[in-house]
């Protein structure tokens, strides 16, 4: 499994370096996503599951690694209750995302289109949703950072 670039101590970070951090985390995230998308384009290609198999291994431990350093973000910042919040919010829906990730996958796999498109439009929305709650920490950090000097 390769380390991602930048990887960072969360708890030697400044306050005023967590949110920009998180969003290199959320960058992180998103290109595991199309990593996953990759890998099961592969799969329903090739069938190859041993390989679909250890790359979702991986996959997971990325998304894992992710994951955690995000709630230890949050930790950090707890006595700012709408970061805090916001962050609680976006964890949610990743969860929620990742999910719905798997459940379109098996769909795809099992051809059932009315549940794929069903799956797929709950998966827009859900992907809005984290569009705006990173709008919101955007907004966040600049009052967070107002604060802080």
């Amino acid at each position: 499994m390769e380390k991602i670039e930048d990887d960072i101590n969360i708890n030697e970070c400044k306050m005023n370096e967590l949110l920009p951090t998180l969003f290199r985390l959320q960058s992180q995230r998103c290109l595991t996503y199309q990593r996953l998308y990759d890998a099961q384009l592969m799969f329903l290609n090739t069938h190859n599951f041993p390989a679909f198999q250890t790359f979702l291994s991986d996959i997971t431990v990325i998304f894992g690694r992710i994951s955690e350093e995000i709630l230890l973000i949050k930790k950090r910042l707890e006595n700012n209750k709408n970061i805090f919040k916001h962050i609680e919010q976006l964890q949610g829906y990743e969860q929620q995302k990742l999910q719905l990730t798997n459940d379109l996958f098996v769909a795809k796999i099992e051809k059932k289109n009315e549940q794929f498109e069903e799956i797929n439009q709950k998966l827009i929305k859900l992907i809005d949703n984290i569009n705006e709650i990173l709008e919101e920490l955007r907004y966040d950090q600049e009052e967070f950072t107002a604060i802080e000097t």
